[in-house]
């Protein structure tokens, strides 16, 4: 069901993302990020910048990331079951752990760059 939420997302939220962000999206990698620096590097520049945006999720609130796909998908059921999967928890030292804010990691990291880019 994820990846079905995935999908739908992708296509209603990729073409707003900025043609220089290359992490976590369809048909970019790291190495044509590379290759985007080579060629800036070849014009003269002379810095490349490098964010990791990791430990940015671990504080995401949820109610205003939920704002962003509620701006577009008005189904209800599908803004309530990625709501769910939000507050699923996670699992620390096997035991179940509320996740009352941020992003779990894992199964959900796809849907959290999607969104949380948009952030």
């Amino acid at each position: 069901m994820l990846l079905a939420i995935n999908q739908v997302l992708t296509q209603v939220y990729e073409p707003q993302f900025s043609d220089n962000s290359d992490g976590f999206r369809p048909k970019r990698s790291a190495h044509q990020a590379l290759q985007k620096v080579q060629i800036y590097v070849d014009a003269g520049y002379k810095y490349a910048v490098d964010m990791d945006l990791e430990k940015c999720f671990d504080t995401v609130n949820q109610s205003k990331l939920i704002e962003v796909p509620s701006r577009t998908i008005k189904d209800r059921r599908v803004i309530s079951l990625i709501h769910k999967y939000l507050r699923a928890g996670v699992e620390i030292g096997g035991k179940l752990e509320p996740t009352l804010t941020g992003t779990p990691q894992g199964s959900l990291q796809i849907l959290q760059q999607r969104l949380g880019q948009l952030l």
